[in-house]
């Protein structure tokens, strides 16, 4: 991949993952010309997807700022990982692609009979791929590029996931949870919930499937052995996004319809709580050595940070634009809130924001910095630097 810098002398020069690395790790060393140390910066790059111009974004997250674009011919959704190589699922192109993440570049095609809406990864570097026009799950061979394996759906699917050898599917026009034997796929049952559903998850044990019915607002869950309907639980909003705390007791659940968040407890299959968190929650990550739940809250521009024992707002972090999705950098150090639509980066420095003391004190702002990635993003993804 061409990096082009602020001299047209470095127009077209091709450069490896590597010896940019070894740049960022010299920017990212703490020495400057002043002797100014810097904080301590996670050695990772930053994947985004971006929709509109057709591309990937590549950000160093060593120095907050986009190093690269990788052009695609189509449009990329969903970014995933496996074993250390990158994949971008692209619908309208009906295919996945690999993207070369040592020069950053397409590095191979995988054609499917359909579109791509979801996917999930198996132990064995196979892919789940949950496809439609027509509707179909995929078994997909990632080192070969091959699809290994079809399903034929009896209508449009509207989200996957699977846990060890079954995988859920929701199919909206059907009124209808699908239960699919994963090692052969092979129809394992079908279950009439009464309500279109769309997003679906499994409990952590895998026991139990909940599926969320946003027009009638109520999570249904159904017996992931056998197929039994269970419960309706009534919410408050429209289920679309769901976020487990870590070991998987409270799952979280944003929608539309009021500035609140449901937290459901799937063991006991009933809605425990409705909270408070800011103005129209969205997006959602877990902080499980703190035990916090951050939200993003597009309605106002906020980073809303919940802690999850007391259910009490713990800080309020004003990010600025329409924030969407949120990553937590796998240290712990930073959370990196994705604009829906500038793709720009908001960095939040962890150590400042949960500090009550310096909070306490009038502290700087918890708002570290913003940098650019690609518009209209659709999906991000962080991936650590080479070791050794």
């Amino acid at each position: 991949m061409a990096i082009r810098g602020k001299s047209n002398a470095m127009a077209g020069d091709l450069f490896s993952r590597r010896a940019l690395l070894a740049g960022v790790m010299l920017s990212a060393s703490g020495v400057s010309a002043c002797g100014r140390k810097r904080g301590t910066r996670y050695q990772g790059w930053l994947f985004v997807a971006g929709g509109r111009e057709k591309e990937i974004a590549v950000a160093d997250l060593a120095s907050f700022r986009r190093v690269s674009t990788i052009p695609l011919p189509m449009a990329p959704e969903q970014l995933f990982e496996s074993r250390g190589h990158v994949y971008a699922t692209c619908p309208e192109g009906r295919a996945i692609l690999e993207i070369d993440v040592e020069r950053f570049r397409i590095a191979g095609k995988v054609g499917l009979p359909g579109k791509p809406v979801a996917v999930r990864l198996l132990p064995d570097n196979t892919a789940i791929v949950l496809a439609d026009e027509p509707g179909a799950l995929l078994r997909v061979d990632l080192p070969s590029r091959r699809v290994a394996g079809r399903l034929t759906l009896p209508a449009a699917a509207g989200d996957l996931d699977v846990n060890g050898p079954l995988a859920a599917i929701t199919v909206p026009s059907k009124n209808a949870v699908l239960r699919v034997s994963v090692p052969d796929l092979k129809l394992a049952g079908v279950t009439d919930v009464g309500v279109p559903c769309g997003a679906v998850r499994f409990r952590q044990d895998g026991k139990t499937i909940l599926a969320g019915a946003a027009a009638a607002r109520e999570i249904v869950t159904v017996d992931a052995a056998t197929g039994k309907f269970l419960t309706r639980l009534p919410l408050p909003v429209s289920p679309s996004r769901f976020c487990f705390n870590a070991d998987g007791g409270q799952m979280f659940v944003t929608g539309t319809g009021q500035d609140a968040l449901a937290i459901v407890s799937p063991f006991q299959n009933e809605v425990a709580e409705t909270i408070l968190a800011g103005r129209t929650p969205f997006g959602m990550a877990v902080l499980e050595r703190r035990n916090l739940l951050f939200v993003t809250n597009p309605g106002s521009g906020d980073l809303t940070i919940i802690d999850i024992e007391t259910r009490g707002v713990f800080a309020s972090v004003h990010v600025g634009e329409t924030p969407g999705d949120i990553l937590l950098t796998p240290d712990g150090e930073y959370a990196l809130v994705m604009d829906q639509r500038s793709g720009n980066v908001s960095v939040v420095r962890m150590a400042t924001v949960l500090d009550h003391k310096a909070r306490t004190n009038s502290p700087p702002a918890p708002l570290f910095t913003v940098f650019p990635t690609a518009a209209d993003a659709r999906s991000a993804l962080i991936v650590p630097f080479e070791q050794g």
